[in-house]
């Protein structure tokens, strides 16, 4: 980490197309299929699940236990998945945790398919399926530096967040197809069937990552310990506290402000709420392909933190402008958050001991997520206190706050 000061300039050529020089790496192409298919699998678990749950009986409040119980266990296991990445290496906890959501699934789809399951053991399955979840993100975030060379993280990273939401995208209309002309059963099969690919494509790489040289990064610092690096990096206790004001208010924002904002202020129903929610997603794509357009960029941190500002105005701006200004508000918004959230993973992954980056992504993971229930609770609140309205101002200041300080920060801006 620099001690000196700079004025942040960005010295990186911009190619208006996406960089697809990590795809040289076998390794990485399977990283990148499984992650990929898998990414499309949840879509079609996201749509089956709820129908699943009133198909045996449920209604909405057992749905929304069911819903907890994988968020809750989610989160739980990520600061774990982190410690048994560090210590087992990222590689064979990715596979437990993709063999494991494989078989929890298939059984969730039998159970489906032969209408014997109730409200508990739906949730026990879900929960199951919450926690080898939790055990596989940090992993994932960390095994990345294996396989490419420090000048291809960007890169690499920009590929996999813009294919997951493209994955994302297309998958939750292709489930509700196989739900509404099969039946949950068959999308819960197909889901199940993604993990299994996924694994079959972490098999693949297993088999040449024993002999492929640690290509990781090669400014990291040299404690041995989390909470030594915790102590000495000014970098990542700065990147822990804008992710976690950053995340504050952004899940009510998403999950209780634009339902209200569609419903109620624009008047345009399920089918404005779902623009809505594809202008964002569309926005995050862009932001993948222009992140990984810019090379050699000198500041990624400061980079990252002017995105986050650009994201705060835009969110600030959603409730005044309409629906289809309200539609460009996200897009943009998308496209800053995948900007501020790629730049700042390769900034930790470059910056971090090998040992410990796992550790480092679930910490960074756990501050993005652990705040959800209260984001969204207190969401709820001020929409019915206040009006959807000031959901979205309240989360361009806190994103402003966030991102001002990230950018006053010369551990982060000089990166």
């Amino acid at each position: 980490m620099t001690n000196t000061a700079r004025r942040p300039e960005l010295t990186g050529r911009f190619r208006p197309r996406l960089s697809l020089e990590p795809l040289r790496s076998h390794s990485f192409r399977l990283l990148f299929a499984g992650q990929a298919v898998s990414e499309f699998g949840n879509a079609f678990q996201l749509v089956a699940l709820p129908l699943l749950v009133y198909q045996v009986g449920g209604d909405a409040r057992q749905l929304g236990l069911v819903v907890a119980a994988y968020g809750v266990c989610r989160l739980a296991a990520t600061p774990l998945g982190g410690m048994l990445a560090d210590r087992w290496g990222a590689w064979r906890v990715m596979l437990i945790s993709d063999i494991g959501r494989m078989l929890l699934t298939a059984v969730l789809a039998g159970v489906a398919a032969r209408g014997i399951g109730d409200f508990v053991n739906i949730g026990l399955l879900a929960a199951g399926v919450g926690l080898c979840a939790g055990l596989f993100q940090p992993a994932a975030w960390a095994i990345t530096p294996r396989l490419l060379p420090p000048d291809q993280l960007q890169a690499g990273n920009s590929l996999s967040n813009t294919v997951n939401f493209a994955a994302g995208l297309a998958g939750p209309g292709l489930a509700g197809l196989v739900v509404v002309f099969v039946d949950p059963a068959a999308a819960l099969a197909v889901d199940a069937l993604t993990f299994a690919l996924s694994a079959a494509c972490l098999v693949a790489i297993g088999r040449q990552l024993p002999d492929a040289p640690l290509k990781g990064p090669v400014d990291a610092p040299g404690p041995r310990s989390f909470v030594s690096l915790l102590r000495e990096s000014p970098l990542l206790r700065n990147v822990l506290v804008v992710t976690a004001i950053a995340n504050l208010t952004m899940g009510g924002m998403s999950r209780v402000g634009l339902p209200a904002l569609a419903s109620q202020d624009f008047a345009a129903g399920a089918i404005g709420l779902g623009a809505l929610l594809s202008a964002f997603t569309g926005g995050c794509l862009v932001g993948g392909l222009v992140t990984a357009g810019l090379t050699n960029l000198r500041h990624r941190g400061a980079t990252a933190m002017s995105a986050g500002l650009v994201m705060a105005v835009a969110v600030a701006l959603i409730p005044f402008t309409g629906l289809a200004g309200a539609m460009a508000m996200l897009l943009v918004a998308g496209a800053a958050s995948t900007m501020t959230n790629v730049l700042i993973i390769t900034v930790v992954q470059k910056g971090t001991a090998p040992a410990l980056l796992g550790r480092v992504m679930a910490a960074i993971m756990f501050c993005a997520l652990g705040l959800f229930p209260l984001s969204v609770a207190a969401a709820g609140v001020v929409v019915t206190e206040l009006g959807s309205r000031s959901v979205f101002v309240a989360t361009g200041l806190l994103l402003l706050c966030a991102f001002a300080f990230g950018l006053s920060r010369q551990e982060i801006r000089s990166r």
